[in-house]
């Protein structure tokens, strides 16, 4: 959870009066060890797999206590290790935990086929820093093919009335448990994704226990053009009721977090606002000529040329607007208030958007889970357009492209009498057209006279979010980076750091707005591609579009298709042919691989030529024209880019006319 976020939710509980009552603590259920001491027989379907989760419990419980609800959460596995890869996966287990303080129990032992067991002394277990991030860190000892390792922990967590917990890697899992308990008042309800089965609720005493059982969940590895993690059976947790005040009043709505996100970016004090008065003089921004859009691009440009965010920075004068300009320095909340306040007092109608990603986890409309949406945006309601306070690399109308086409709570701003707030309104966020983002080639190649090198004149055109990359690197990268950038990009369709001029063109982040490409226009002597056989000479013309991924792939697929962005690549190639030579095999340049639907390409790769006089013209064009493919289109998908991967591998045959 964003630190932004973690603040919402404090303001959350404070509004939805989520006291603990005054009375002893009740003891949390202590874990066990699971079933028998021996090792478990498992099905011959197995046999092949370096390791299998027999079990994969996780608990969270919610308890009143004195003065505050406390909250504990339990991990408990049991895996069996059927090789030297399931070996070497678990002879180290980290256990993440919020201080080296707060661990109830933590056990560990290993299980030998022979019946020995052998439990972890806790004087082996130590702590372990990375980051922000504290783990438990301890070695299984004795392990062997054919063992059982089994470990649990119990540890006082943060108190979050929203969470979620991933039941599916890329070891099968036997059996996995979910469970949630809560004091009787606290109504949690919960959501499986990706398949998981429903839950069962029950009330015992003055307890509420939610659990969730599935079992003989696959294995998934990650695949190409997939996103892992947002594929993976989870169950995720909220609270909806607190009976203690309502039975029938649904807390933590999206409507809640919407009113206390325009109360947080939306709202500023008299003094925030004549500072921020004087920073639009400072820089003439109501003198602007042009639409809102000219106005947006100049105050973005300025504020991520000039200012500096960092997300975690929890001092005040991060989010104080007279302290953030004066300092230039902000949390990303603090950055937010300033693009807020800039834009009110310029009459930019705009709204604030949280939402997610489909790298990880997307907002459901139907289940109000806050932890899923930690990402800011600003939208523009007449402009139709957004930008991302946050992130450097974007403008305007760019954001990250994994939040496009997730659903967004725009936080829409209304007013009852002198009071304004904001209501949730849920909605797809929507990027730019796949023609916006582009990664074009246009050469004209020949041979030198000793017919052993490819001369390559060449432009590549970088374009919307194919030139993100480059431009945040030649406008912020140190000079020794873009130099080395300069080198990997000539290698790209050349193979060779035989670079004989090169110009950059573009790479202001201004020219985002108006999508001019990023162009690098260089002259490469590529011997690389150039071999001979006999008296013939062997031209590798297909590496000019520079290498292509391959899909192959022995178990079926398991996700959908997701190409990050739409886009498009389209090359031209203009190669001169030498006096006297004659090319054999030009028909290995047509390929065509295209994919309709409703009479419309959705995908597609399809390369052509022309042979005018002594020169061929080649035309390639690879189109991705939607973020998503279902499954039922992979054989489709993986023919288009296979067909990419198979004119990379051209190689024209001159030989003596």
């Amino acid at each position: 959870m964003s630190n932004s976020l973690q603040k919402l939710l404090t303001l959350g509980l404070l509004a939805c009066q989520l006291q603990a009552f005054s009375q002893t603590t009740p003891s949390i259920e202590r874990e066990q060890w699971s079933g028998s001491n021996v090792i478990q027989k498992l099905d011959s379907k197995y046999n092949n797999e370096s390791a299998v989760i027999l079990l994969d419990k996780r608990r969270v419980e919610f308890i009143d206590g004195k003065d505050e609800v406390t909250s504990y959460k339990t991990l408990h596995k049991r895996i069996h290790i059927n090789d030297d890869k399931g070996i070497e996966r678990f002879n180290k287990v980290y256990l993440p935990v919020s201080s080296s303080n707060e661990i109830v129990d933590i056990m560990a032992r290993t299980i030998l086929p022979n019946g020995k067991i052998i439990t972890v002394d806790s004087k082996n277990i130590r702590d372990l820093q990375e980051g922000e991030q504290r783990y438990k860190i301890f070695a299984m000892e004795g392990l062997e093919k054919g063992c059982e390792v089994e470990f649990y922990y119990t540890y006082k967590a943060f108190v979050s009335y929203f969470g979620r917990e991933i039941i599916q890697n890329n070891y099968p899992v036997l059996a996995a448990q979910v469970i949630v308990v809560s004091p009787a008042r606290l109504i949690f309800e919960t959501k499986g994704y990706n398949q998981v089965n429903a839950a069962s609720d029950t009330t015992i005493v003055d307890k509420r226990i939610i659990t969730v059982n599935q079992a003989d969940i696959t294995g998934v590895d990650e695949e190409k053009y997939a996103n892992y993690t947002a594929n993976l059976k989870r169950v995720e947790y909220k609270l909806s009721y607190n009976a203690s005040r309502s039975k029938t009043e649904r807390v933590f709505t999206w409507n809640e977090l919407a009113k206390r996100a325009f109360s947080i970016y939306g709202t500023y004090s008299d003094k925030e606002i004549k500072r921020v008065n004087d920073l639009i003089s400072s820089n003439n921004w109501k003198k602007i000529e042009g639409n809102d859009a000219t106005v947006v691009v100049a105050v973005e440009n300025h504020l991520k040329k000039n200012f500096s965010t960092e997300e975690n920075l929890n001092d005040e004068s991060a989010e104080n607007l007279e302290m953030i300009i004066r300092n230039k320095i902000s949390s990303h909340r603090g950055i937010l208030r300033l693009y807020g306040a800039v834009f009110k007092q310029l009459n930019i109608e705009h709204e604030f958007v949280m939402c997610g990603s489909r790298e990880n986890f997307e907002v459901d409309r139907t289940f109000e889970n806050w932890n899923n949406c930690d990402n800011q945006v600003i939208y523009f309601p007449k402009l139709k357009k957004y930008i991302a306070p946050t992130l450097l690399g974007m403008r305007y109308p760019l954001i990250d492209p994994s939040w496009v086409g997730t659903n967004g709570i725009f936080c829409k701003g209304t007013t009852i009498g002198n009071f304004t707030t904001a209501l949730a309104d849920i909605r797809r966020i929507q990027g730019e057209d796949y023609n916006w983002s582009y990664n074009n080639i246009e050469a004209k190649v020949r041979l030198d006279a000793s017919l052993d090198t490819l001369i390559v004149q060449s432009k590549q055109l970088y374009a919307g979010y194919s030139a993100v990359y480059y431009r945040l690197s030649f406008n912020y990268g140190p000079a020794e980076q873009q130099q080395e950038m300069l080198k990997e990009m000539a290698k790209f369709g050349t193979n060779s750091e035989r670079v004989i001029t090169s110009k950059v063109e573009n790479k202001e982040m201004e020219s985002i707005r108006e999508n001019k490409p990023f162009v690098l226009d260089l002259q490469v002597n590529a011997s690389e591609l150039v071999d001979r056989a006999g008296n013939k000479v062997l031209v590798k013309i297909g590496e000019i579009i520079g290498p292509q991924a391959q899909m192959y792939q022995e178990k079926p697929r398991q996700f959908a298709m997701d190409v990050n962005y739409p886009h498009v690549l389209h090359r031209t190639i203009e190669f001169v042919l030498p006096a006297g030579y004659r090319v054999k095999n030009l028909n290995d340049l047509n390929i065509s691989k295209v994919y309709r639907e409703n009479d419309q390409v959705t995908m597609g790769f399809e390369s052509s030529y022309k042979l005018e006089g002594n020169v061929v013209k080649v035309d390639v064009m690879e189109e991705y024209r939607n973020i998503h493919y279902p499954i039922t289109q992979y054989e489709e998908f993986k023919k288009i880019i296979n067909a990419a991967a198979d004119f990379n591998k051209v190689t024209l045959v001159l030989e003596p006319q």
